[in-house]
Order: structure tokens, then C-alpha cells, then sequence
């Protein structure tokens, strides 16, 4: 396996944990049940949607 493609592999496993956690801040923060809790997991989902389209540019990249 290249270099190019071990990195790749790495950045999209690191997008995907780090889909995982706000997956569960997300959750958390809806049993907090309060404005806080509400505006923590409205961040955690803005933040999911960027961590999507990361994964969606990671999938776009062929390696070598």
C-alpha cells in the first residue's frame, strides 16, 4: 500500500470516529432536555453536516 493511500484510508477512518462522537453529543445533548441542550445539539449536527461533506470529498479522491 502506498503512502498516498494509507493516508487517505487514515483520513477517512478519522471522519468516520469523529462522525461517531457527535453522534453521541448529539444525543446527550437532546436528553439534556433544556436551551443548552438544544443549542449543543444543534452544533453537534451543523458540525455532523461538515464532517459529512468531508466524507463525501474523501470519497472523491482516487488514490494512485
Amino acid at each position: 500500500m502506498s503512502l498516498e493511500m494509507a493516508l487517505l484510508a487514515e483520513a477517512r477512518d478519522e471522519a468516520a470516529v469523529l462522525a461517531e462522537i457527535l453522534e453521541l453529543i448529539f444525543w446527550a445533548a437532546e436528553g439534556l432536555g433544556d436551551s443548552h441542550g438544544a443549542a449543543l445539539a444543534r452544533g453537534a449536527m451543523l458540525a455532523r453536516d461538515r464532517v459529512d461533506r468531508l466524507r463525501a470529498l474523501l470519497r472523491q479522491i482516487q488514490p494512485p
